[in-house]
């Protein structure tokens, strides 16, 4: 591995890693030889991902069971944490419904997590990272947060979340705010956006595993194919290494070209 990617000597936390994306992004921090700090609601599963690190990379985990929607569980993340050198808020959440009725409580729930919890973690971890000359900053968008939903990607299916589409347009708006705050103090802070990836709860959920919702989205992508761990794994490490010092403020979109067209 090049030296200005590995992760040796890092602490890099990831919020959302008991499943999916924000597994697949732990272990690849660990793999490029950052120390774990896994926050997620459910500890059974942090522990599962922890298991896989342990096992996979030889690394022990700190596990933080919290909400980050309360500000008791922020506290206890900023508490418990200690140093951390890469934050990665990848926590998400989406709730369904017709953009038409749908309840400004479903609105409100979903943007706790995907925009308010990356905010209040930026406030308390920027200004440590900022005074020690270094940090690393990435919020998880979606390809989703820069383009329309085609509903023929969906087919077979009343496909309509819009406050996921609206918090994840907001993600970005909080790195390109910060970015130029943190850029003279060592801290970068980008937005990694990935398109259709196996594994993810969100995909699952909007039924991507049936055949005929895989061959509509297959039609989309130039590579045809979902992404698996490694290309999420990859982009992430990148962007948490030395070697993206002269990157901040940036949407990294990882989607088999999906945007492209």
């Amino acid at each position: 591995m090049l030296k200005s990617l590995s992760l040796a000597g890092s602490r890099a936390l990831v919020t959302g890693s008991g499943s999916g994306i924000g597994r697949q992004i732990a272990l690849g921090f660990a793999e490029a030889g950052a120390d774990l700090i896994l926050v997620g609601r459910r500890l059974d599963a942090l522990e599962r991902t922890a298991a896989l690190i342990k096992s996979e990379h030889k690394k022990d985990s700190v596990l933080i069971a919290a909400d980050i929607t309360t500000e008791e569980g922020i506290a206890k993340i900023a508490k418990d944490a200690g140093r951390v050198d890469v934050l990665c808020n990848n926590a998400g959440a989406s709730d369904y419904g017709p953009w038409q009725s749908i309840s400004m409580e479903k609105w409100r729930n979903t943007f706790a997590v995907n925009v308010d919890a990356p905010f209040r973690l930026c406030q308390v971890f920027a200004p440590l990272m900022m005074e020690r000359g270094f940090g690393r900053i990435i919020n998880i968008g979606s390809v989703y947060g820069g383009m329309g939903g085609n509903p023929a990607l969906y087919p077979g299916m009343d496909w309509d979340i819009a406050p996921y589409f609206a918090s994840k347009h907001a993600v970005h708006g909080i790195t390109h705010y910060l970015a130029p705050r943190l850029a003279l103090h060592g801290t970068t802070i980008n937005t990694l956006s990935p398109g259709g990836f196996a594994g993810s709860e969100m995909n699952e959920k909007a039924g991507a595993g049936s055949q005929e919702m895989l061959n509509a989205f297959y039609d989309a992508v130039p590579m045809r194919r979902l992404g698996g761990p490694d290309d999420i794994s990859a982009a992430a490490v990148f962007l948490a290494s030395i070697g993206s010092k002269y990157m901040t403020g940036q949407n990294l979109t990882i989607d088999g070209g999906w945007s492209i067209w």
